[in-house]
């Protein structure tokens, strides 16, 4: 056990990190599958945040509202990305 915790899990926590990230980035931009099944389910109960992007887009034609949601996610992505680098310790 102390082997573990002193050595391959510090070995193993770039790539941890890299896979928070990256599954972060996948949780936020999630639209193929509720759109696929249930375009957004019974009173938008499976309304995603990239669903909800492409509805004010494409279906109601307010691009000024889609393009600010987009930059609000790259910074809410960012923003998690900044929290997940200093939870772990890393230098960011």
């Amino acid at each position: 056990m102390r082997r573990f915790f002193s050595v391959t899990l510090p070995q193993l926590k770039p790539v941890l990190l890299f896979t928070f990230i990256l599954s972060t980035i996948g949780t936020l931009q999630l639209f193929d599958e509720p759109y696929t099944l249930t375009k957004g389910g019974p009173s938008d109960a499976t309304l995603t945040i990239g669903m909800y992007l492409y509805q004010t887009g494409f279906r109601y034609f307010d691009f000024g509202y889609a393009s600010t949601l987009a930059y609000v996610i790259v910074l809410l992505i960012a923003l998690l990305t900044y929290v997940q680098f200093k939870v772990t310790g890393d230098e960011a």
